[in-house]
């Protein structure tokens, strides 16, 4: 380093403020020589002269040092203004005691040693000076040892103090331990000046809003009291241990690098005044380095921030007539579907698009992807939600799919974040809430009313119409009066009636009686609107239908797809003709019917045949008025395997007026009871069924009837079956398997039914064996034959023969029929006998019975007599087996000659 040192500015970071720093005297020495000899110095900042002085003979103490050697330590100051100043050069003695001290950066000594420690020995002379070390000996011995022990540590120093050997003249009642103390406390308080805040260099993360304090676990943040903020709308403050950060709604979103920077002090120059040596070179071989250290070491520190800004947004939905959460008609303003875009774009927002470790969150509605941000809104009070957006980013809200009854709107509701929304310190979300209208569905009708003067139809003025909404569907009746009405073309109409922006739902049109009216009033009509859905349960459309309430004839249907609702909520506008004062056509009833027994069912089960079996026909109608006659009548007819009605005869006869519940219902049911036990006496190639017709008589004629005797939902079967076996004969063995044949007669076709195996009967030892075999079919016509699987275990049934027992379930589990003929051959299979198995021994001779001896043991009395002709017998037998063997082999040689 050159010996005139430039000069150098540097910003103060609170006030802007220019300092000018110049290089100053740091000194420090240890001496021990007593040479009188005076010598020049030129200051580095001002070129001026300056001296290091101590007085000779007053030695503060006497020191031994680690390699045996010792050394005397002096006060030493500097000449010009009496301050206090250190030798780093232990050992090497000074000329005289005013000694000239020459600016060299380049002192070998110093460049020996870290940065660290460098800081360490500035920081001890910068203490010692504080705490008073011009005026306490003990405390500038402590320093003087303290910074000889880094120089020693850091490996610039050839020795350390090993010991105090005695104080001397300049400090006579020195203390040994008060100067230990003082070098310890001195070499602490040092270190913890070089030391930064533990959360120097690192990333904070920061939510927008929320403040956020952090300890320096190293405690000494203050040290640190200049401050410099370089990120807008970023607040630091410092109180005590802690670092207070809090970004505002104005701070950038992301990571901001050097965002928090701190200095210890203001000077640019981390040592100042700078090391010097005393009339020698710059190796400190022949001469003192000294130093003296006026201000702690500069130190600097600097932080990033995470900046992390969070958005919350609720969409509400209103009616735009009401603009409220209050519907109209039977229009539902739930069950839209909003989508979240991004602003001026087609783009769904992703739930991906959110900030690391704050994921996009639905707050209110129904997720109906998983992906993108589309909700369903089920509470209208809630509406739809989402939460964690990066609220830097400007957002809006479009609707995807309309609620029922309402139109498709395109609008898009503009979600944008800035300092004046409302923040939710528990969610730390700034919120921006917005409120979409949606016009309910409307249409328009009319029509002319009529009267019919000799078949000209001529309008008719002054007659009211009321609509009066029904079911869910809201609102107040309206009515309207016919009255004259130009149209297009100039010509006037009389008559003219006009319903205009009726609410999408159900209504009923009337006619109101007048006084002394004679006229015939129209048929009520009903307007009913339908919504049409795909299988997903999505709106694809909506159906209207005007339909006279009386002669349930359509006047007109209208199909509206849900594409001409978006942006319109005008469904359609139909003129439903001319409306005259009398039908055209007469009414006439209809009769649908549906019989069944007391199970709800076509089929008997086993247990209702008897004498009093209930059968019922329930009765549909339409257009029955009270006053009107019903005749209901049962037929019993006996068919034969091909169908061929055999019998036909009427059972049972029920004759009912209408009254005003029928009238109202148009439904009524039919009961009467039949003896149906002589059903079951029919041969097999026969079976019954119960069949009901109907007719309705007005003044005495006939105005309807249902009279087809082969309909099926008008009949009631009386069930037959007979089984028959696929084999007449079986092994005696286990799990023996074939089919059985069963044919059932009187079916419900669609219903299902189970056919069961339930054990069979052995005819020879008259008891019940096992037999397993079930199958379950639908019923596709009233007669049908099927294949029954069947498993028997024939292993001890050898030469004996097995009858099959089986019953007939519907699917409810009711017994239908039940097959359990313990004599019936068609379902009798034999079980062949065990022929026996040929032996492979060698047959023995045969010998008469009478030649038999019996070889019993003797009986009491029979003594020695048994015995002896027991003996005399196996003599015998053995002589012939000997005569017998010798005939075989004279024949066999002479064959061989």
């Amino acid at each position: 380093m050159s010996k005139k040192k430039k000069v150098k500015f540097f910003i103060d970071w609170k006030t802007g403020k220019k300092f000018v720093l110049v290089g100053g005297i740091l000194l420090a020495i240890a001496g021990a020589s007593f040479i009188s000899n005076q010598g020049n110095h030129v200051d580095a900042a001002t070129g001026g002269q300056d001296t290091v002085v101590w007085e000779p003979g007053k030695a503060l103490a006497h020191l031994k040092l680690t390699d045996g050697s010792t050394t005397s330590v002096s006060h030493l100051t500097r000449q010009s203004d009496g301050l206090t100043v250190y030798c780093i050069g232990l050992g090497v003695p000074l000329a005289n005691s005013s000694t000239s001290a020459q600016e060299d950066a380049m002192n070998e000594i110093w460049t020996k040693l870290s940065s660290e420690n460098q800081a360490i020995i500035n920081n001890i002379s910068y203490l010692a000076h504080q705490q008073g070390s011009a005026s306490n000996m003990d405390l500038y011995l402590g320093a003087q040892l303290a910074e000889w022990k880094i120089l020693h540590e850091g490996g610039a120093g050839k020795n350390d103090v090993s010991s105090i050997e005695s104080f001397g003249d300049g400090n006579p009642n020195g203390s040994v331990e008060k100067v230990n103390k003082y070098r310890d406390d001195l070499i602490s308080q040092a270190k913890k000046l070089v030391q930064k805040p533990s959360f120097s260099g690192t990333t904070i993360p920061l939510i927008m809003g929320v403040p956020k304090n952090i300890s320096d676990t190293n405690g000494v943040l203050g040290n640190f009291p200049i401050i410099r903020n370089n990120t807008k709308g970023l607040t630091a403050t410092v109180n005590a241990n802690n670092l207070k950060l809090q970004a505002s709604f104005s701070t950038p979103l992301g990571t901001i690098k050097n965002a928090i920077q701190m200095m210890n002090k203001s000077q640019e120059n981390d040592y100042q005044p700078f090391v010097y040596s005393t009339d020698g070179d710059s190796s400190g071989g022949s001469s003192q380095s000294i130093f003296v250290g006026t201000d702690p070491s500069r130190l600097t520190m600097a932080m990033n921030v995470n900046v992390i800004g969070l958005g919350e947004t609720t969409l509400l939905k209103h009616d735009a007539d009401t603009n409220s959460t209050e519907t109209q008609g039977e229009a539902q303003l739930t069950g839209s579907v909003w989508g979240l875009y991004k602003a001026g774009t087609d783009t769904l927002v992703k739930y991906s698009d959110g900030q690391e470790g704050y994921p996009v969150t639905v707050t209110n509605g129904e997720k109906v992807d998983d992906k993108q941000i589309q909700l369903k809104l089920t509470d209208l009070t809630k509406g739809v939600g989402v939460k964690n957006l990066i609220n830097n980013a400007d957002y809006e809200w479009g609707e995807v799919k309309a609620p029922e009854g309402y139109e498709l709107s395109t609008k898009r509701y503009k979600v944008h974040f800035d300092d004046k929304d409302k923040f939710d310190d528990k969610t730390s979300n700034y919120i921006d809430d917005v409120t979409a209208l949606d016009r309910v569905l409307q249409f328009h009708f009319g029509f002319i009313k009529a009267q019919d003067v000799n078949g000209s139809y001529t309008g008719l003025n002054g007659r009211v119409f009321r609509l009066t909404p029904q079911g869910n569907t809201k609102g107040e009746p309206i009515e309207v009066t016919s009255g004259q009405n130009e149209d297009s073309s100039g010509f006037i109409n009389n008559g003219q009636v006009n319903f205009p922006n009726i609410n999408f739902g159900d209504y009923l049109l009337e006619e109101l009686p007048q006084d002394n009216d004679k006229l015939q009033l129209i048929n009520p009509i009903s307007v009913i609107t339908n919504t049409n859905k795909d299988k997903d349960g999505n709106i694809t459309g909506y159906t209207v239908e005007f339909k006279d309430t009386v002669t349930q004839q359509v006047i007109t249907t209208l199909d509206v797809p849900i594409t001409k609702t978006t942006d319109n909520n005008t469904m359609f506008k139909v003129n439903l003709g001319t409306l005259v004062d009398k039908p055209v056509t007469p009414v006439v009833p209809t009769i649908k019917t549906k019989a069944h027994d007391k199970n709800n069912k076509q089929t008997l089960a086993e247990n209702e045949i008897s004498k009093d079996t209930v059968m019922y026909d329930d009765v549909e109608l339409t257009n029955a008025k009270a006053g009107q006659e019903q005749t209901s009548t049962l037929h019993r007819r006996v068919k034969d395997d091909s169908g061929k009605v055999k019998d036909d005869k009427v059972v049972a006869t029920a004759k009912a007026t209408f009254d005003d519940k029928v009238e109202k219902s148009q439904e009524n049911t039919v009961e009467t009871k039949v003896d149906t036990t002589k059903d079951t006496k029919l041969p097999d190639t026969e079976s019954a069924e119960y069949v009901w017709t109907q007719e309705i008589k007005q003044d005495g004629k006939v105005i309807a009837k249902h009279d087809d005797l082969d309909n099926q939902d008008e009949t009631i079967y009386v069930p037959k079956g007979h089984t028959q076996v696929a084999t007449n004969e079986i092994e005696p063995k286990a799990d023996q398997h074939f089919n059985d044949a069963y044919y059932a007669k009187g079916l419900t076709v669609g219903e299902t039914y189970t056919v069961k195996v339930i054990s069979a009967w052995d005819n020879q030892a008259k008891k019940e064996v096992p037999a397993k075999g079930e199958l379950t079919f639908k019923a596709t016509a009233t007669s049908m034959t099927v294949q029954v699987p069947v498993t028997i275990d024939a292993s001890n049934l050898a030469g004996h023969d097995v009858t099959l027992l089986e019953e007939l379930h519907d699917y409810s589990g009711n017994l239908i029929i039940s097959n359990k003929d313990k004599t019936d051959k068609k379902e009798t299979v034999h079980v062949k006998d065990v022929t026996p198995t040929p032996s492979t021994t060698p047959e023995k001779p045969s010998t008469p019975s009478k030649n038999v001896i019996d070889l019993h043991l003797p009986k009491t009395g029979e003594g020695k007599a048994a015995l002896g002709l027991s003996i005399l017998g196996i003599v015998l037998l053995g002589l012939v087996a000997y005569l017998k063997r010798n005939w075989f082999v004279s024949v066999y040689r002479k064959i061989r000659k």
